[in-house]
């Protein structure tokens, strides 16, 4: 009869600290409040405008040189208040405009595939090394190498339009009187030398 009324006194003092239901969280205190609302995001993200580009060279039969098939683009973006950046790689063709893919912080690529009204599918095609992401983007299965390319350089080859290694007098007036004074040597031609060497650009 003692026992029956000792848990009968134990069951009335701890059920009331027991009510809440089952996986149901116990309520916090004002302080543990406070911490638990802090949010992650710290703004609007931003794109570091300190970019890298690969020229992207495929070769398959061993009699043929490399191709420059396009490019990959990488660039750091970040929050507005802090925080870690993440490195994002966008491939696009020969045609800087038109990007085929992406590949994310985390090494995962992603395939566009476009559809007749204009818009495309994000299609997931696996985790890899950055060369065998790009190959899967261009679905080639010839060896992928990627060729650090300077603004500079990219510009140089714009200009040579019959790509010669060189710019012809028609070519180099293309870019207007900003390369006037280039040919430093008085050949007729310019080369990435004598372009890179002008200061304006």
């Amino acid at each position: 009869m003692r026992r029956s009324i000792w848990l009968c006194a134990l069951a009335a003092i701890t059920l009331p600290a027991c009510s809440s239901k089952i996986g149901s969280p116990l309520p916090l205190a004002k302080s543990e409040r406070d911490s638990v609302a802090v949010r992650l995001d710290r703004g609007d993200w931003m794109v570091n405008q300190q970019t890298k580009t690969y020229k992207v060279m495929a070769s398959g039969q061993a009699n043929r040189p490399p191709e420059h098939i396009g490019f990959v683009e990488e660039r750091e973006y970040r929050q507005a208040r802090g925080g870690p950046n993440f490195r994002m790689f966008s491939v696009t063709k020969r045609n800087r405009s038109q990007q085929i893919g992406h590949i994310d912080q985390l090494g995962r690529a992603y395939r566009y595939e476009p559809r007749r009204n204009g818009t495309f599918d994000k299609v997931a095609i696996g985790t890899n090394s950055l060369e065998l992401n790009v190959q899967a983007i261009f679905e080639t299965n010839d060896d992928i190498t990627l060729q650090a390319a300077s603004k500079r350089r990219l510009a140089y080859e714009a200009l040579d339009d019959n790509g010669d290694g060189v710019l012809q007098p028609a070519e180099a007036r293309a870019f207007g009187g900003q390369i006037g004074g280039a040919d430093s040597n008085g050949d007729g031609i310019i080369d990435f030398e004598e372009f890179a060497a002008v200061d304006p650009l």
